[in-house]
């Protein structure tokens, strides 16, 4: 998930323009405490809405966003993803190629997870278009943006990479992951308060203990982001983890599977977006 605040609807005046490392950026948006912990409690009822993580970290995302872009088109690799610029939603979307890699390859493994899912980078790009945060149309801070598509669509990756499950579980410890390589505080908030919603249902399973491991392997692992993924899709995945210096997740994994699936199973299927549309009070498509 990205820590994107959202990219300003009006062309910014060049005076309002914030230069980092050469590449302009917009102002920094006000932050939306109110606004980011209803989103937290709609997200809780239906973890599947998206949409929600997005409108969270957007509206706490203050000077974090800009932060994160100074640290990473400070690497090699982090200037190449927003100027060349390197396309991940291609290739992570590109099934066929993902095919081509072996066995037990990072490649593959992930291959597997979105295919078992029925998952696509392009959906993560839907969800964010829902929160307002346009991908794809244009822009006067594209190497900016290019950053957050980026790591908007690493999320899956990094299940792959951690040993995390898209259970309600797994997402909180991911996220953990999130928090620590962007330092965006609206991770924080979604963790807080997903964790005492899963610990309310199932008050005697140790997932408190399972978010705190992931936050020691978190700390301890290296800047991933700095990373060039494409390197790392060959790898064997339990040598991509070695590098990266990702442990592996014994508690979470300790947790029956039975137990983890049937966390916070949502009332209702649809998103936040969906309803307001089934409501009338956003056009359809």
């Amino acid at each position: 998930m990205t820590s994107m605040q959202t990219a300003p609807q009006e062309e910014v005046a060049p005076e309002d323009i914030v230069w980092i490392n050469d590449f302009p950026t917009p102002p920094s948006l006000p932050i939306r405490p109110l606004h980011a912990l209803v989103s937290v409690i709609r997200l809780v009822r239906n973890k599947e809405d998206t949409r929600q993580v997005f409108e969270v970290v957007s509206a706490l995302s203050a000077s974090s966003g800009k932060d994160l872009f100074e640290r990473f088109t400070s690497t090699p690799y982090g200037r190449r993803v927003v100027s060349e610029p390197i396309r991940l939603e291609e290739s992570l979307g590109d099934r066929e190629a993902l095919r081509q890699y072996p066995e037990g390859s990072l490649a593959r493994v992930y291959l597997d997870f979105m295919e078992g899912e029925n998952l696509t980078p392009d959906g993560l790009i839907d969800a964010a278009e829902e929160a307002g945060i346009d991908f794809r149309g244009e822009t006067q801070f594209e190497e900016f943006r290019r950053l957050f598509l980026h790591l908007d669509v690493c999320h899956d990756l990094w299940h792959v990479l951690t040993g995390y499950g898209r259970d309600a579980l797994g997402e909180l410890c991911n996220l953990v992951y999130t928090r620590q390589q962007t330092k965006n505080p609206g991770f924080k908030l979604i963790v807080g308060i997903g964790l005492l919603a899963i610990k309310a249902e199932k008050p005697f399973q140790p997932f408190q203990k399972a978010v705190a491991e992931a936050k020691r392997n978190a700390r301890q692992s290296e800047w991933i982001l700095e990373y060039d993924v494409e390197e790392l899709l060959p790898l064997p995945l339990a040598e991509a983890r070695a590098k990266l210096g990702i442990a592996e997740p014994k508690i979470y994994n300790a947790i029956p599977a039975d137990i983890k699936a049937d966390l916070l199973k949502p009332n209702q299927v649809q998103t936040q977006t969906e309803r307001e549309r089934a409501a009338g009070l956003t056009p359809a498509e």
